[in-house]
């Protein structure tokens, strides 16, 4: 099957050059001191060693002066109850604040794990993320945000509530949602690309892949933003864009989801929702309730798995 592409909603965005997007500040509070701060650090900057760990939690600091805050690996071996809980600054070596998996990646990191990312806009509260590294597909460099598969849980362990949901939930090694202020915060500072990755009960594999991706924040109620699609799984999330984020304790008014259906970016068109209840090889088929893709596997069957992962589109 060749590639297919889509015209999904696309709401555009201002190309940020002074650290501002119109759906997100990310560095408004540090703008009026500029001129001030960056005197003051030119002034101070044969002190590089006591000053790296105060520099480095500062994101206009670490736009400015890329070689004092370089981007090195912080690997974490141990699985984490809960997806996306990290430390702060003073937990980790000095210097490495790398922004997502694909700074990672372009810094020789090559082998795929939980890792823990500086995003831009938190870096000003010293606040980190444990991520899911994938660095193989595609390149590699992908930071993975929702993995659904056969680990034992219950059908029903992504219906969750609107808290869950934001603060993200799971295993980084196994089945998680990392969280929409997580998802927010990395796809907010820069311009993302999106893959889904999806396997068939039938062994059959496919993706798809959207140029643009982000979504908004909480206030938003995390609204979906995405367009230009392509690859072999199709367009099934495209008509989802524009839409606001639902769970269990916030449904919608849309008869095609139910109350057992878990969080989703719901429309009156129920397409996709990789989110669904796991009925992976169960007698209950032609259920919409189930993780399901439209355009791969329509509604006949439950996926067996899936992987959400994001990467900055000039990634090379």
């Amino acid at each position: 099957m060749g590639l297919v592409s889509c015209n999904s909603s696309w709401w555009g965005r201002v190309s940020w050059k002074t650290g501002t997007e119109n759906n997100g500040t990310l560095w408004q509070e540090e703008k009026s001191d500029r001129f001030t701060v960056v005197d003051q650090l030119k002034e101070y900057l044969s002190r590089r060693d006591r000053m790296k760990k105060h520099l480095c939690c500062s994101a206009f600091f670490l736009l400015i002066f890329t070689d004092i805050c370089s981007a090195k690996a912080v690997k974490i071996d141990a699985p984490k109850s809960q997806a996306g809980k990290g430390g702060d600054c003073s937990k980790c070596p000095k210097h490495e604040r790398p922004m997502d998996c694909a700074e990672l990646r372009e810094n020789g990191v090559t082998e795929s794990g939980v890792y823990t990312i500086y995003p831009r806009s938190r870096l000003a509260g010293c606040q980190s993320i444990d991520v899911y590294c994938d660095m193989e597909t595609a390149g590699g460099g992908w930071t993975v945000i929702q993995r659904r598969g056969q680990y034992g849980n219950g059908e029903d362990y992504f219906v969750k509530k609107w808290k869950e949901y934001k603060e993200g939930f799971g295993n980084l090694k196994k089945e998680f949602w990392l969280g929409n202020d997580n998802i927010y915060s990395i796809t907010n500072q820069g311009q993302y690309a999106v893959r889904m990755d999806m396997k068939h009960e039938n062994g059959t594999s496919a993706f798809s892949r959207y140029e643009n991706f982000w979504i908004e924040s909480e206030e938003s109620k995390y609204t979906l933003r995405l367009s230009e699609c392509s690859g072999p799984g199709g367009d099934s999330i495209g008509n989802h864009a524009g839409w606001p984020f639902y769970t269990v304790d916030q449904p919608n008014q849309s008869e095609n989801w139910t109350r057992r259906s878990g969080g989703w970016w719901r429309n009156h068109m129920k397409t996709s929702s990789l989110n669904g209840l796991n009925l992976y090889k169960t007698d209950r088929i032609d259920s919409e309730d189930g993780i399901t893709w439209y355009d791969f596997g329509w509604f006949k069957n439950s996926l067996e798995a899936t992987e959400i992962k994001v990467r900055l589109k000039k990634f090379h």
